[in-house]
């Protein structure tokens, strides 16, 4: 069994899927979410406020998810009209790809 992994055994609380496998991480936080993480588990939403963040954050990762990929259409449509010979000068785009943003 050495150097396998274990498989991911999840459950659901609350409607959301959680996986047994955790990782400890720092992070802060503005107060008005771990107020809001407070108050998620004083009525019984979460087990703690540690639970409650995750569920905060697998309620809001979808919407991170549909951004993301929406961004990653963008970047390889940009990415073919160069290697088509498209030259992108002008406009928003190509400011974002100025500033940074592209891979």
């Amino acid at each position: 069994m050495r150097g396998e992994l274990l498989p991911k055994i999840t459950f659901i609380y609350h409607g959301i899927p959680y996986a047994t496998v955790s990782v400890t991480i720092s992070v802060k936080v503005r107060k008005d979410v771990v107020d809001l993480a407070d108050k998620m588990v004083r009525y019984g939403i979460a087990r703690s406020r540690s639970h409650a963040i995750n569920i905060m954050i697998e309620r809001g990762i979808s919407r991170a998810k549909e951004e993301v990929e929406r961004w990653e259409r963008i970047y390889r449509d940009v990415e073919r009209l160069r290697r088509e010979g498209y030259r992108i000068r002008r406009g928003d785009l190509w400011r974002l790809l100025q500033e940074g943003r592209s891979r």
